[in-house]
């Protein structure tokens, strides 16, 4: 176990190291939590998003989310393997997040962030922030957590996502200092973090697209409002019959999904 990152390796004390991972996002505002999902699940859920999206790191600006040339965010339906629990929402992910969120805490959206080839580092940002002027975020709980799943490494070749470790609890919207910590993460591993925390997207000097699936969960009085130019884009996209067969919990968390057909 290092700095910022918990195992998840040894499924016989997960208490404990879920515990320890809500420690660190509490402390930092951003955990890894590595070997969280079966890596041959991983596999069959990249080869089944590649074989529905294979233009994925072409972005239709009406469709897909973020500002950035050859970084974007892909709407898709979660079905098949994404619907498997163990990868949309595992129990530690979803533990730490009654305890920060509080129940009933709501999935607001899943879609599949991309960073083409050649796409560029991305401006240090925050993912949210209720009050930018006067400063109080720093002192209020968690409103909204990103919950990051690579499907490939994110490492120096791919471009991996760089944190400002405790940013969340800065008086400051901007970065002070370079940031303090880029983890190289693999896949079955992931990255939770607080929305007020300071990040960004490394650039991607490899020659594949970097695909993350990438969902956030908030406080159920808090929505993310996309960006009017994305008309057609929708955060989630939910097939029928996996909602059927959700748990009523379930089906409350995701209460803002639009349930679509196999196929849509």
């Amino acid at each position: 176990m290092s700095e910022s990152r918990v195992s998840f390796a040894d499924d016989s004390d997960r208490a404990a190291s879920t515990a320890e991972a809500l420690r660190i996002l509490r402390r930092d505002g951003v955990v890894v939590l590595d070997d969280l999902i079966d890596l041959q699940l991983i596999e069959r859920c990249r080869g089944e998003l590649e074989a529905a999206y294979p233009d994925m790191a072409r972005p239709n600006r009406a469709l897909n989310y973020g500002p950035y040339e050859g970084r974007h965010c892909t709407p898709v339906v979660v079905e098949r393997s994404l619907a498997d629990p163990a990868l949309l929402l595992p129990q530690p992910v979803s533990s730490i997040a009654r305890t920060l969120l509080e129940e009933p805490y709501k999935v607001d959206s899943v879609g599949l962030l991309v960073a083409a080839p050649g796409a560029p580092d991305q401006i240090a940002h925050h993912d949210g922030w209720l009050f930018p002027r006067e400063g109080l975020d720093r002192l209020l709980p968690p409103f909204a957590l990103a919950f990051s799943v690579p499907l490939v490494p994110m490492d120096e070749t791919s471009g991996r996502t760089a944190f400002w470790l405790r940013s969340h609890r800065s008086a400051s919207p901007t970065p002070e200092g370079p940031y303090d910590f880029a983890p190289t993460v693999n896949p079955g591993s992931a990255i939770l973090w607080d929305f007020r925390v300071l990040h960004c997207g490394m650039a991607n000097r490899g020659e594949r697209p970097r695909p993350v699936i990438f969902t956030v969960l908030s406080r159920e009085w808090w929505v993310e409002v996309q960006p009017p130019e994305a008309t057609l884009y929708r955060k989630l996209r939910l097939s029928r019959e996996v909602h059927s067969g959700f748990r009523p919990r379930w089906k409350a968390r995701f209460s803002r999904a639009e349930l679509v057909d196999a196929g849509e």
